[in-house]
């Protein structure tokens, strides 16, 4: 199965978001074991992959020196 989430930085917090759907924390680090943690509560199995596409709108200045898309992500959870 695939996901694609909206990856956004707001706030000092990393956010992954998507429809109804929005997971926030202080790292990314922090961000992918919320993902994980929200996936096993809706699906009990399987391996799932996350892609991130970062919200270019709201690049935080900070990073300004990289490219966007390098916060573009791909992650594969497998929660059996």
């Amino acid at each position: 199965m695939q996901l694609d989430y909206t990856l956004s930085f707001t706030n000092n917090q990393w956010i992954c978001f998507a429809d109804t759907t929005e997971i926030t924390a202080d790292s990314l680090d922090e961000l992918d074991n919320g993902i994980a943690k929200y996936l096993k509560s809706i699906y009990k199995k399987g391996e799932i992959e996350v892609n991130l596409y970062f919200d270019f709108d709201r690049f935080p200045t900070w990073h300004s020196q990289y490219m966007p898309h390098y916060f573009n992500r791909s992650l594969t959870f497998n929660l059996n």
